[in-house]
Formats: C-alpha cells, structure tokens, sequence
C-alpha cells in the first residue's frame, strides 16, 4: 500500500510514514501517517484523504465499510524508516533490536548518522551501528 501511494504524496512534498489497521468487520479503520517538513496542517490530511481514497478503491484495498484517517504521526510515535531516523538525527532514542546472535538488545543514546540502511547511535562515547531491519522498538526520548 505504502508503495502505492508514496509516488503520489511526494508530488506534493509529503512522505507517507506508516498505516495502521484498526477494528474487525464494519469497524474498520485506516489510518495514514504522513510527514511534512514544517508540519503537518488539518488541511493536508484532508488533501491526502482525497487523494488517497479514489485509489485505494480502484485497487480493491478499501470498501463502504471502512473508515479511513489521515494524521501526523506525533512527537512520541516510534521510528521505523530510514527517514524516520534520519529526521532525528541528534536526538535521545531508546531502541530495542535483535543481534546477530538473536538475543535482545538494549540502547539509549543520541542518533548519529543514517546512511544505508544503518543507524549510528552514541551512547556516552561507544558508537553502535545497527541495522535499522534489526530494530524492533525505538522511540524518541523526549525531554519534558
């Protein structure tokens, strides 16, 4: 679905940043994240939800019976794209992964540099690189 419907939100300057599926049966919800630098306005996501509807209609991907939602995804959601990372770059994170020998892997530093599919993160002077498929978890830390 992402792939579908990104060519189309980058011609308007916005990045789709994740869908989520909510309810059963009639109760169904969709909800598109999107992302614009300088935020995101009650307008764009009626713009996007315009956009949006016809296409995934055509395609089969939504019905009568469901709902459909544009949002920003908020200061506290979690990260999950490379674009993600890279847009938070100097900021605390607290990140969950897996290592190479499948045990669970705990950080919380401050995000370096994103390239490649690789995240860097300092945690009081030790860089760790990992790569961002390994990550299960990682959240902004943010400081109230």
């Amino acid at each position: 679905m992402i792939e579908l419907l990104s060519p189309v939100l980058d011609r308007e300057g916005i990045e789709f940043v994740d869908v989520e599926f909510q309810g059963e049966g009639k109760a169904r919800t969709i909800r598109f994240l999107i992302y614009k630098p300088g935020g995101i306005t009650v307008r764009d996501c009626q713009q996007v939800s315009r956009m949006v509807h016809p296409i995934l209609e055509v395609h089969g991907l939504i019905d009568s019976g469901v709902a459909l939602e544009v949002a920003s995804p908020g200061i506290d959601r979690p990260l999950a794209t490379e674009a993600d990372f890279r847009r938070n770059i100097g900021r605390a994170v607290e990140i969950e992964a897996t290592s190479s020998t499948s045990e669970s892997l705990r950080l919380n530093g401050i995000i370096m540099d994103v390239k490649d599919g690789m995240v860097s993160i300092d945690e009081s002077g030790k860089i760790t690189e990992l790569q961002i498929t390994t990550i299960i978890r990682a959240q902004i830390q943010l400081m109230w």
